[in-house]
């Protein structure tokens, strides 16, 4: 019999992955959701045992009923603030609760791959392939459970970084022999963007219009019931925060309320790195499970303000320029992501001896275990002059290459 699961409740906790993270390095299963989750699908979940983390000091009223009413269910509880010891949570789960230690990698997927097989039965299922990480994890993992029956559908809507659109098509279509259609739908999505500078619309507009998209090529095909996303659990937990919301996912927030699929997310309750762990598991390639993260809405939300096709060609070409240089300096696997931004402002500069005035470019570069904090890598010195002096040589329009040194928090990895 399946054991039930840890359940992690957050009272505000500065970082409310860390429990999980520890939980499940002694492979115990967890979840976790906001203190003000609803009684009843607490009770759904059944977990074996809470933990509270946050603020032991919060006065408010809601979250010390909270505690009172969930401490009635007669199940373990452990309470503590933000200060979380891996020796007090290993002796919390074995010692008092008794969890067996048994989850794995392989036990996701194994139980996974027959959730989705009895969730679907026979019928199809369309894949929202972006080509990245997450999304090409879950429709290995679907195409795992329920083969031809899925078909995955690739939109280039414009906002890819540079060769992205022709290796989606060589490695999924041809390496992985998945059924695939790839649509060129870059002027629909620029057409609709035109003028937006609000990220929150932006994205709003990116995820919705991703949907549209999905349900014409749905009524060409015939009758799809399923859509598959690449949500994983940071996009839920910053979505929807004790806090307020930070920022809606593109995965998350940007869905319209009238979509005609069932939603199948098969890696919503995984961290990114177990989301690596299931991608080597599954046998795809290492270069594409450790791929650069890449946000749902792509480089829309690295041009700040009003996207303009020759703003996404200063993001695409700098970062690019970007990534060949941390490669060459073999830094591409020891920094959690490196990126460029366009910031939407000019400035004067002087290029072949006449005075220009032109676009600069951020470049952003973070050491992170999860996305949910970061820390600025420390690039070194004479490899920022090389990248700023090619960037700054190479991509007309640019003039000025700054590098942005602040950690999450107090500012988020993206600019938007």
């Amino acid at each position: 019999m399946k054991e039930k699961p840890l359940l992690i409740l957050d009272f505000g906790a500065h970082n409310n992955q860390q429990v999980a993270k520890i939980a499940r390095k002694f492979n115990v299963y967890c979840e976790v959701k906001p203190y003000n989750t609803d009684l009843d699908l607490i009770k759904k979940i059944n977990p074996k045992a809470l933990i509270f983390i946050g603020d032991e000091e919060s006065k408010e009223l809601d979250a010390a009923e909270k505690k009172s009413e969930l401490k009635d269910l007669g199940i373990p509880v452990l309470e503590f603030g933000n200060q979380k010891e891996p020796e007090e949570i290993k002796a919390f789960i074995f010692d008092k609760c008794g969890f067996s230690g048994n989850w794995t990698i392989q036990a996701f997927i194994d139980d996974t791959v027959e959730q989705i097989k009895t969730q679907v039965g026979d019928k199809k299922v369309l894949c929202a392939l972006s080509g990245g990480v997450d999304s090409s994890v879950a429709a290995v993992l679907v195409h795992k459970a329920v083969g031809d029956q899925l078909t995955c559908v690739f939109v280039n809507h414009g906002l890819m970084r540079k060769d992205e659109p022709e290796q989606v098509e060589e490695i999924f279509g041809k390496q992985f022999n998945m059924k695939l259609i790839a649509i060129n739908a870059v002027d629909r999505f620029l057409d609709k963007l035109a003028g937006i500078d609000d990220p929150e619309k932006k994205r709003k507009i990116i995820g919705e219009e991703f949907i549209r998209v999905f349900e014409e090529e749905s009524q060409r095909l015939g009758k799809m019931d399923f859509l598959v996303q690449g949500t994983i659990c940071p996009d839920i937990i910053e979505s929807v925060s004790n806090k307020g919301v930070l920022k809606s996912h593109h995965n998350v927030g940007g869905l319209p309320e009238d979509i005609d699929f069932e939603l199948l997310e098969p890696l919503k309750l995984l961290f990114k790195d177990e989301v690596r762990e299931v991608g080597e598991a599954l046998g795809i390639p290492h270069e594409l499970v450790w791929r650069q993260p890449f946000p749902g809405p792509g480089l829309g939300v690295r041009v700040v303000g009003a996207i303009t096709r020759e703003k996404l060609n200063y993001v695409r070409e700098s970062d690019a320029i970007l990534r060949e240089e941390i490669k060459l300096a073999g830094l591409e696997n020891s920094i959690w992501q490196y990126f460029t931004v366009c910031p939407g402002c000019k400035s004067v500069g002087v290029k072949d001896g006449k005075r220009t005035y032109e676009e600069a470019i951020v470049i952003r570069a973070v050491l992170s275990n999860d996305a949910m904090t970061a820390d600025v890598a420390e690039l070194p010195y004479q490899l920022l002059t090389k990248i700023a002096t090619r960037i700054v040589a190479e991509v007309d329009g640019v003039n000025r290459v700054m590098y942005d040194i602040t950690p999450k928090p107090p500012s988020t990895i993206e600019w938007e």
